[in-house]
């Protein structure tokens, strides 16, 4: 039995966990909307759209309509059809835009990071805008994205607002928390410093700076080409400015099932854990224990029979689901009820996460999209 002593360190400890999460995750960067005269800004500024896309049917028609209804719409729209095996290339067609076939992939590259250079190549633009073909964008979203990068230079990058049809999708609660924590962006001890990379499905800069950088052929081999990308322009001395989606653009990561969520997670997670700052990452795994502590004790004073452990189980329980309610509001449409249920969605991303080590450093290969990726290997193919 404990001592009151021990089980006030014990709460201590915990909510000192809790404000951890607060240091790493306080205010969400969140572009600006529409005002009178920004107009001025882009005049004069022609824009390419570019969407790799591989078997991708049903996202794309989605992506298309959005551009479609732009209030500054783009000059050109190129879909960089990836060897799809379904209707993406008749589905770009139709909605008007430009499809381009890569050649076969090339030794040492990664699928996206080729369909993303193939685009560039094709492109006319001013500005680049690539997009995950599962992405929407509201209806002055380019607008915003074009703005931003025109005022701040570099490289933007926006993680879109999560939307949510299904209940196991809600299971990616904490990995966008995770996320979020571990970029740099939103940060109270890392707010002003160099962010940990870029968010992949949009990504927005100038003609001139992304070939400045060497583009994607200079991080051909990589998985996780958005870190690799805002790294690369970091490197160059090119400022990176990365956002949360909400009100400008959003996605439904992976619609296709429990399957196709763990085998994108898995893909994702392990690789991008090795890239954060060892300092997040520590705060980020104390939060997690955090969140852990709150349904551990609550399980001991129920099987214990002890009122200590179930008060401060109770206590840390409620503070953490507020906490946790207080960051999903802003990544995606999760709910109060993911937030009152954290342990299952925490349980997954743990169970996610340690599978996501063992394929990434014991197997050294991770599948996404029905192709093998061989970690060890330089240039392992997605």
């Amino acid at each position: 039995k404990l001592s009151p002593m021990e089980v006030g360190l014990s709460f201590f400890m915990s909510c000192l966990f809790w404000m951890f999460g607060f240091l790493l995750f306080w205010r969400v960067p969140l572009l600006k909307p529409y005002r009178s005269g920004d107009d001025e800004v882009i005049i004069g500024k022609t824009i390419s759209v570019i969407i790799p896309a591989r078997n991708e049917e049903k996202s794309l028609a989605l992506v298309l309509e959005s551009i479609a209804r732009q209030s500054h719409p783009p000059d050109e729209i190129l879909v960089v059809d990836d060897y799809s095996t379904d209707r993406t290339a008749e589905v770009a067609s139709v909605r008007g835009a430009k499809l381009v076939a890569p050649s076969p992939l090339p030794p040492g590259w990664v699928g996206k990071s080729w369909a993303c250079w193939t685009g560039a190549g094709a492109a006319r633009g001013d500005f680049f805008i690539f997009l995950d073909a599962d992405t929407v964008l509201e209806p002055d979203g380019l607008f915003r994205l074009i703005l931003e990068c025109r005022k701040k230079g570099g490289l933007i990058s926006v993680q879109p607002f999560h939307t949510m049809k299904k209940a196991y999708e809600k299971l990616s609660a904490f990995f966008n928390i995770v996320l979020f924590m571990n970029m740099n962006i939103a940060s109270i001890l890392f707010g002003r410093s160099k962010p940990a990379g870029a968010f992949g499905p949009c990504v927005v800069c100038s003609r001139e700076d992304y070939f400045s950088v060497g583009g994607h052929q200079s991080l051909k081999e990589k998985v996780l080409e958005d870190i690799a990308l805002g790294k690369k322009f970091l490197e160059h001395e090119l400022p990176v400015n990365s956002f949360a989606g909400k009100g400008t653009i959003s996605f439904r990561m992976y619609p296709g099932g429990l399957g196709q969520l763990i085998e994108g997670w898995t893909k994702n997670f392990a690789s991008g854990a090795i890239s954060v700052h060892w300092a997040s990452a520590l705060l980020s795994s104390a939060w997690i224990t955090g969140c852990l502590s709150a349904v551990m004790n609550i399980a001991k004073g129920a099987a214990r029979s002890n009122e200590s452990f179930l008060i401060v189980g109770g206590a840390l329980y409620m503070l953490f689901g507020v906490q946790i309610h207080f960051f999903l509001r802003k990544l995606g449409n999760f709910g109060p009820a993911v937030a009152l249920a954290f342990p299952l969605p925490l349980l997954f991303f743990i169970l996610v996460f340690f599978r996501s080590i063992f394929f990434t450093f014991f197997l050294g290969r991770v599948t996404w999209k029905g192709r093998k990726i061989n970690l060890r290997q330089k240039g392992g193919r997605i």
